[in-house]
């Protein structure tokens, strides 16, 4: 009889354990789309030039801006893995796939002016981090006229 509380003891746990997982594994299965990811990505793009702006405008120390460059050039080098085949949809227009070699090249633009950010931002200097800052922003609008349709 002693065998049966002990593997009670172990079993109780492994099956509890068991059925709290289950739900949180079936959520990572249902996990966001590459169109969720995609939405992030410009997302946390825009939080970076706001943090970049407020470090420019006094509203955070100016060494912040290298913090938020160099997050802004890592994501940038996700860029290219963002937009795989058969992945249309979302604002992503058709265009990227019908027109990929173009496409590429702005994201090669964008991962350069991203680098000039990063060191821009080392300077500490204001006027040499907005130039970058400008850089960049005309990359991705150069991006967004062709490639990125309407919000819905």
């Amino acid at each position: 009889m002693k065998q049966f509380p002990r593997m009670l003891a172990v079993a109780l746990p492994l099956a509890l354990g068991g059925a709290l997982l289950a739900p949180m594994a079936a959520q990572a299965q249902d996990g966001p789309t590459v169109h969720e990811y995609r939405e992030s990505l410009m997302q946390a793009f825009r939080m970076h030039m706001g943090g970049i702006g407020a470090a420019l405008g006094d509203a955070a120390p100016i060494g912040h801006a290298e913090h938020h460059a160099v997050a802004f050039e890592r994501m940038a080098q996700a860029l290219a893995n963002a937009f795989p085949d058969g992945s249309a949809g979302g604002r992503a227009l058709p265009a990227i796939w019908e027109n990929r070699d173009d496409f590429m090249n702005k994201v090669t633009a964008i991962q350069t002016a991203s680098a000039r950010l990063v060191t821009a931002s080392r300077t500490g200097d204001a006027e040499q981090i907005g130039a970058a800052m400008q850089g960049v922003r005309a990359t991705c609008g150069g991006c967004h006229n062709t490639y990125r349709g309407p919000a819905n």
